[in-house]
């Protein structure tokens, strides 16, 4: 293990890291003067003092990475990122202790959405925008770092979305190189259409672009204590919608738009399964609950509004609230908690199991029945035109093994805590898929992590990463095989 190679990239990160503390410093300096905006340039400041102090102790030749040292750099670069990203909270006004501050800020890298923070209404500029560019660096930032900054070192930055994706790629790095920079030109472009469209629709600059990062990262965090529900404005409750489905696709989209390639898109398995599982779900929600509202007429279009945004909210893991789902009964409180798991397509940065793999799970077990009816007949699963080669198939059912086995532990532990079961159970859910509200009295819809108990905060911020890298990446370095010397 070349760890000289691994912190020079890393020390890399840090100094972007901390370069980015300025802005939401400098917006706090000019609403509200020296006092809130001096943790932001004291913990850039360290933060860039320490990138450079181990970019000089561990400056080395730029190599390729090895493929065990691409789950350690990529790990280890989630983990500094996210203790440095903590600096700015824990140095704040807030008087935030470091357990709950390091929370807020892995949830933040991790696209969770998960928060501590209990009067968002109140709290300065600064500490509202870093919680949102956390959000949008984890979304898409630390992938835009890895082609922008490790090509320029002879190291492919396509390592790095790989490992995070844990998906392979067959095409060559100029090629998807080439790729990536267009799905950074259309995350961009989201990011301002989004920002613009909820200005025109009522939202103030500030909180339009906060929202807008937030929204196309699928992170969650907003700057209102009720989130999106705060503004009581149907268009903006539209325009989120559409800007988390569309999140929600595979980034790779734009490319295919731009260049005309609509009998792809049209004919993608994954985005036919996530359009398909969001309209009978939100028919099947909107139904249940205006039967409740006994069928009146008026109630159903609010009531579809409101469905529709909470069910594209969780199933894309954004996060966001309208209205507290656990008022909805017992038949959605389930229904939500089940949503949890199922995140949107691959390819976006969404969290949970996603599409895709639900799409070759089915595959493979209707496959099974037929040989199982006709043992002598030849049946070979498809994805699309594709057969479903083995080390697919093996890929996909570990990582689905891993989600439910990791889910079983981790809600297990946090009931050692004295968590009742729902509260542990949509924690963890919550927490390996990235969504960010759960259920129950403490972390419901409407509630905050903020009541936790301190060790709790911990395992679920393990659990945050976990999901975020998408498991193997993070077990890898745990996994002993990995760091003997002939590999």
């Amino acid at each position: 293990m070349r760890f000289k190679l691994i912190f020079s990239i890393t020390s890399l990160m840090l100094i972007i890291c901390g370069v980015g503390m300025v802005i939401p410093g400098i917006a706090d300096y000019i609403n509200h003067g020296k006092e809130t905006a001096t943790p932001f340039f004291l913990a850039g400041s360290s933060t860039v003092l320490c990138g450079l102090i181990f970019r000089k102790l561990f400056k080395t030749d730029p190599e390729p990475l090895r493929p065990k040292e691409m789950f350690l750099t990529t790990t280890l670069i989630w983990l500094v990122f996210a203790l440095f990203s903590s600096l700015p909270f824990y140095f704040s006004i807030y008087d935030m202790s470091f357990t709950d501050a390091f929370f807020e800020s892995m949830s933040g890298l991790t696209t969770t959405g998960a928060t501590i923070f209990t009067d968002l209404d109140t709290m300065d500029h600064g500490i509202l925008l870093w919680r949102s560019l956390t959000q949008w660096f984890g979304g898409l930032g630390i992938i835009v770092v890895a082609l922008m900054v490790l090509p320029s070192l002879h190291i492919g930055g396509m390592h790095f979305f790989t490992t995070e994706s844990s998906e392979k790629s067959d095409k060559s790095a100029p090629k998807m190189a080439q790729t990536l920079k267009g799905i950074i030109y259309f995350f961009l472009l989201l990011s301002v259409a989004c920002a613009i469209c909820l200005w025109l629709a009522g939202m103030s600059i500030f909180d339009a672009i906060n929202h807008a990062m937030t929204t196309i990262s699928t992170g969650g965090f907003s700057t209102k204590d009720t989130s999106v529900g705060y503004f009581h404005n149907p268009a903006v409750e539209w325009i989120i919608t559409f800007f988390m489905a569309v999140s929600g696709l595979p980034l790779i989209i734009g490319l295919l738009v731009v260049k005309r390639k609509w009998t792809t898109i049209k004919n993608d398995e994954q985005i036919k399964t996530y359009f398909w599982v969001v309209f009978w779900s939100v028919l099947l929600i909107s139904t249940y609950r205006w039967h409740h509202a006994s069928f009146e007429p008026l109630a159903f279009l609010d009531i579809l509004r409101s469905t529709l945004f909470s069910i594209i909210s969780v199933m894309t893991t954004t996060g966001y609230v309208t209205e507290n789902y656990m008022l909805w009964g017992n038949f959605a409180m389930v229904f939500f908690l089940m949503l949890l798991m199922t995140g949107a397509c691959t390819g976006s940065t969404s969290g949970g199991i996603k599409m895709f793999r639900y799409s070759v799970f089915i595959k493979t077990i209707k496959t099974r029945m037929k040989s199982l009816m006709q043992p002598h007949g030849v049946f070979v699963p498809r994805y699309g035109e594709k057969p479903i080669n083995d080390d697919m198939l093996i890929g996909i059912m570990v990582f689905i093994g891993l989600y439910f086995f990791s889910a079983g532990i981790l809600t297990l532990i946090l009931s050692l805590f004295g968590l009742d079961l729902l509260t542990a159970l949509s924690g963890t859910l919550t927490s390996l898929s990235n969504v960010g509200p759960a259920l129950g009295h403490m972390i419901g819809p409407d509630k905050t992590f903020a009541l936790l108990p301190d060790a709790t905060k911990w395992i679920l911020s393990f659990a945050m990463l976990l999901g975020r890298l998408e498991f193997i990446t993070v077990i890898m370095v745990f996994f002993p095989y990995m760091w003997k010397r002939n590999i």
